[in-house]
């Protein structure tokens, strides 16, 4: 098994396409001002939008082949730390802290959950804003036949290939963690090597005791990136929060 955040380049290529979160996040980025911090940063997707609105931006990321690509690609125009999101010390408060799409859910534990959002409260500014979104656990996609695999992406290119991921998973319920794995399919052959990684579940319920028992404060519960409230039938959870 190869862990997928070592390969910057590939990971860019699967997203390269993905814009679904940037007009939101660049328009609560607006609002609260810099600095600003964005943890699990990868390989930098989303701290363009930042710097584009002139504010100081830093990421963390714990992968160091992610970061390497992040620090290549915006050199001194931004700051980036190889730390983990569940434990992390600056010597610096931001008025904007936020987790994209899906990578809370690499915290695996309570406890994991816990100490990031505690991270959070302690480097957010008083009134500062924080955001982070994930999609709402669906039974559809967690229960699905073990050992089928299922398209994870929609086709993209890659290294010269018309390429698309075809991924496995397991669920565990007890631990409500979910393993994925995932195969590159390149001009309609699937290759060999695997890649591995695992989820946890949050639902929305949870969410709201976590972000409350850190101190945080619920501004808005959206349930997709056009700012629809969150309901029933939503699909993601993107809360936005507060330091009081």
């Amino acid at each position: 098994m190869v862990d997928i955040y070592t390969k910057p380049e590939l990971y860019d290529a699967i997203h390269q396409a993905y814009s679904l979160d940037k007009n939101l996040i660049t328009s609560i980025a607006e609002k609260a001002g810099g600095p600003v911090l964005e943890l699990a940063s990868g390989t930098g997707r989303l701290a363009q939008l930042i710097l584009d609105l002139g504010l100081d931006y830093t990421g963390i990321d714990s992968s160091v082949e992610f970061l390497k690509s992040a620090i290549h690609e915006f050199g001194d125009r931004a700051t980036f730390h190889q730390n983990d999101m569940r434990q992390f010390e600056l010597d610096q408060k931001f008025n904007f802290i936020f987790i994209g799409f899906n990578s809370f859910l690499h915290n695996l534990t309570d406890e994991d959950a816990n100490q990031c959002l505690q991270s959070v409260f302690n480097h957010l500014t008083n009134g500062g804003t924080f955001l982070v979104s994930t999609f709402i656990p669906d039974p559809s996609f967690l229960y699905r036949e073990k050992g089928k695999q299922y398209p994870a992406t929609s086709p993209f290119n890659f290294d010269g290939s018309r390429c698309r991921i075809m991924e496995t998973n397991e669920y565990e319920e007890e631990t409500q963690i979910n393993q994925l794995t995932w195969q590159l399919e390149r001009d309609g052959t699937l290759e060999p090597e695997k890649y591995h990684y695992r989820m946890r579940m949050f639902y929305p319920h949870m969410m709201d005791i976590l972000l409350s028992d850190a101190g945080l404060r619920i501004t808005e519960k959206m349930g997709d990136y056009d700012g629809s409230p969150m309901d029933e039938e939503s699909g993601m959870q993107i809360y936005v929060c507060t330091k009081d």
